[in-house]
């Protein structure tokens, strides 16, 4: 009799198959991996954004009053700022700046010491001196300062979504001030390595137009303004904890467009990135000036006043011929007296 050969591993064709099945189950998985990536991302962020509005609860429990949404000019609270050249500081050089005579701090910044971040908010106070931080105080940029711009390179994970990488710009919003139609963001640039400045994915509300004094737009004006100081007595007298915006998801540029330097044109800083108005709705992609985020689904988050967490649908608000589009443009302010059904706008 023959000797039997035992058959020892696969033919070309079983091999092709067994590569093919393989593919098969990946591209099957690949997209719930994706979906549940995803999904924790979003649970992530509604975290953030639920922390940054009980910050500003125990802010208000600690000085009676919410946080100012940012420290800009004073005590003309719409005082039109010139955008001033402003000499390179360390590795960074500003390309359009705010005139220096006041801090332009933001909110976020303003919130350290209730997001875990005392530490960092102390140090903060010894680089600046004084009552730099009081809302009544008027003080020098705080770009202007080398301490300051050292520490506001602190990368802080509780102020990123992890759907967003507000780390691929080379550029970081520095200010924003409401002083005309709509915000003026004053921009830097960076040189050399300084592309550290600490960026942040998440803005206090301003309402539609922020605060214009004499303006019909000032009826829609939001909780965080230029040296504003709003009570959660007020919001609850008005339109409501629950109806009143506090923070909201945005990435600072459309962040799709790819600059020179082959890196995102814009992101914010939480040093200064401040605050954001509702202006004509949701679009997808967002522009500098509006509210945005990377969430799948077609969502962007919002906190409200009383901890709620809440989406907005992207593109809500963008057909002029749509009455959404005038909730868009009413929607936000704290006493309007007009109040957005959620399942009307992304639930």
């Amino acid at each position: 009799m023959r000797p039997r050969k035992d058959r020892s591993g696969f033919t070309l064709i079983e091999l092709l198959v067994v590569i093919a099945i393989i593919a098969v189950l990946i591209g099957l998985l690949l997209p719930a991996v994706q979906k549940v990536r995803e999904a924790a991302a979003r649970s992530k962020c509604q975290n953030n954004l639920k922390q940054l509005a009980l910050a500003a609860h125990n802010y208000a429990s600690a000085n009676n009053t919410l946080p100012p949404g940012y420290l800009g000019s004073y005590p003309n609270l719409s005082e039109a700022l010139p955008n001033t050249s402003v000499a390179a500081n360390g590795n960074y050089v500003v390309t359009a700046a705010p005139t220096p005579r006041y801090q332009f701090v933001g909110v976020e910044a303003l919130l350290l010491p209730y997001i875990e971040q005392a530490a960092l908010y102390s140090q903060l106070q010894s680089a600046a001196g004084g009552d730099y931080f009081g809302p009544k105080t008027v003080a020098p940029f705080w770009f202007d300062n080398p301490a300051l711009v050292a520490l506001a390179e602190a990368k802080i994970s509780s102020l990123l979504c992890p759907s967003d990488d507000a780390y691929a710009s080379n550029r970081a919003w520095l200010a924003m001030h409401t002083q005309s139609t709509f915000p003026n963001l004053n921009a830097i640039s960076t040189a050399g390595t300084g592309t550290n400045i600490g960026r942040t994915n998440y803005v206090g509300f301003a309402g539609y137009l922020g605060n214009i004094p004499g303006n019909t737009t000032q009826r829609y004006k939001g909780a965080f303004l230029n040296r504003s100081a709003v009570s959660l007595t007020e919001l609850s007298a008005a339109d409501g904890t629950s109806n009143t915006y506090l923070f909201g998801e945005a990435l600072g540029d459309n962040p799709f467009r790819i600059g020179s330097s082959g890196n995102r044109t814009g992101s914010l800083s939480w040093m200064g990135g401040a605050i954001e108005v509702l202006v004509w709705g949701i679009p997808d992609p967002p522009e500098w000036y509006h509210f945005g985020s990377l969430h799948g689904g077609g969502i962007v988050l919002f906190s409200m006043a009383d901890g709620s967490v809440r989406g907005i649908r992207k593109g809500w608000g963008q057909d002029t011929s749509n009455p959404s589009y005038w909730e868009a443009i009413y929607e936000g302010g704290f006493s309007d007296g007009q109040v957005t059904v959620p399942s009307q706008i992304g639930g």
